[in-house]
């Protein structure tokens, strides 16, 4: 199978997290699937631009990007968080492909803004995918490499832009024709009001959920880039927290995964 994992949350953060699922990922690449991982990083590049003394706004969950911000998240998301994810997957002796949305001509993005109220909030620096080349992707997998792709790409005037992760991972899964994806996440799935998950969530119930506000923060881009996946004719999306011994090979048999499923249809 042709998989596509995005990986985020604390979990993924720290030293012995990125092991534990860096091992997961190898799991899968000898067993004998082909894996693409897609990262953010937005706790590390939160506490740069802290240190940097530059403010940190977000609108319906997406990071408001200036010059500034840009400038960081490139050095921060491209830099040492891909890199840390490339020795990771080193050290367990299967070699990996650190790269951004921009190297190759991968990712394509347009300029992102958002209506609120009949106003539109206009996010800076902050890209939606239009166009994916996966040529370097699959000349990776064909030679054996995990392609481990940072959160950004290329504007209409060759400038880099922050793209939010699940949207990046959701547009590749389409280029590449994946036969899954894996949302990895610390909240472990979609949750409702009562804070009880939602194990099951259908298509055409992902606007009411964001309406209602049983969703919000970061679980609202992801179930907006999911609901657009879904209608690409992808059958189905895992939310899940992989923080148990081969939590990914049971997601992949369809076994338990304690986290949400999101299809077309039940």
């Amino acid at each position: 199978m042709k998989i596509v994992v995005k990986i985020g949350g604390q979990a993924a953060e720290d030293a012995k997290g990125r092991r534990k699922l860096a091992r997961q990922i190898v799991e899968l690449k000898r067993a004998g699937h082909a894996v693409v991982v897609v990262h953010g990083g937005g706790r590390a590049l939160t506490q740069t631009l802290d240190r940097l003394g530059i403010t940190t706004e977000f609108h319906q969950g997406l990071r408001v990007t200036d010059a500034a911000t840009r400038d960081v998240a490139l050095m921060v998301l491209a830099g040492i968080v891909n890199k840390q994810w490339v020795a990771e997957f080193a050290a367990l002796g299967q070699p990996a492909l650190g790269i951004s949305g921009g190297d190759a001509g991968l990712v394509h993005a347009k300029k992102l803004s958002l209506g609120s109220n009949g106003q539109k909030k206009h996010l800076g620096y902050v890209g939606r995918p239009y166009k994916v080349q996966t040529v370097v992707l699959e000349m990776a997998l064909r030679e054996g490499f995990i392609p481990v792709v940072a959160s950004l790409g290329l504007g209409a005037r060759g400038e880099f832009l922050n793209i939010n992760a699940d949207d990046l991972a959701a547009a590749l899964s389409v280029a590449l024709g994946a036969d899954r994806l894996f949302y990895l996440t610390e909240s472990g799935g979609v949750w409702d009001a009562e804070r009880r998950l939602l194990p099951l969530v259908k298509l055409g119930e992902i606007p009411s959920l964001i309406r209602k506000g049983v969703v919000h923060d970061g679980m609202i881009p992801k179930l907006l880039s999911c609901s657009r996946l879904l209608r690409k004719n992808v059958g189905e999306v895992d939310i899940f927290a992989a923080d148990g011994p081969k939590t990914l090979l049971r997601a992949l048999d369809n076994g338990p995964h304690g986290g949400t499923r999101i299809v077309k249809k039940a």
